[in-house]
């Protein structure tokens, strides 16, 4: 099935970006009679200025038709399985490079940052589907993140992870990044 996507970003200041994007198409791919419509669309900024770091970006969706995606798909036990006709996510997350204050850093970085985020991938289920309440969540992220060149990352944090079941669990995450 075919499907647009558009993108947009502005930058009205050095450091700044901000921007969006939309997308809508279809995805019954023949699997129910009926069209399934799926739209997307997210707002996103990013922002540095000596050394401080701001993110964020939020993203929502819907699914037309999920009911009969459900049924073709047999799904029967829809606190588990339910396809949902509209989802959300979104975080903001800021950061300080401390080595920015180090006048000869050579091209390193050290930022503690922290994070919050919150989804729900079963925002809204069809009416004969319940909702998990596990899907519904809040994270809070607290880190720290070392380059010691540009291309290379090592992160280390911290996740507590809450959800309306009362099921979240938190974690400590480490992580290598090399980009080339």
């Amino acid at each position: 099935d075919l499907a647009s996507v558009t993108r947009l970003d502005y930058k009205p200041a050095p450091g700044v970006l901000v921007g969006g994007s939309f997308y809508v198409g279809q995805a019954d791919q023949s699997l129910v009679v009926n069209s399934v419509p799926v739209t997307l669309w997210e707002g996103h900024l990013k922002a540095e200025y000596r050394g401080a770091q701001l993110r964020a970006l939020y993203a929502e969706g819907r699914i037309g038709n999920a009911d009969l995606v459900n049924i073709a798909q047999g799904f029967t036990n829809a606190n588990k399985t339910s396809v949902a006709s509209r989802f959300f996510g979104g975080y903001a997350e800021g950061a300080f490079d401390v080595l920015t204050l180090v006048a000869n850093n050579k091209g390193q970085s050290l930022s503690p940052f922290f994070r919050y985020e919150r989804y729900d991938t079963q925002a809204r289920t069809p009416a004969a589907f319940a909702k998990n309440p596990a899907n519904s969540r809040v994270e809070y992220t607290l880190g720290l993140s070392y380059r010691p060149i540009p291309q290379v990352s090592v992160k280390a944090d911290h996740q507590w992870t809450l959800n309306q079941a009362r099921t979240g669990v938190n974690q400590w995450n480490l992580g290598l990044a090399y980009i080339f």
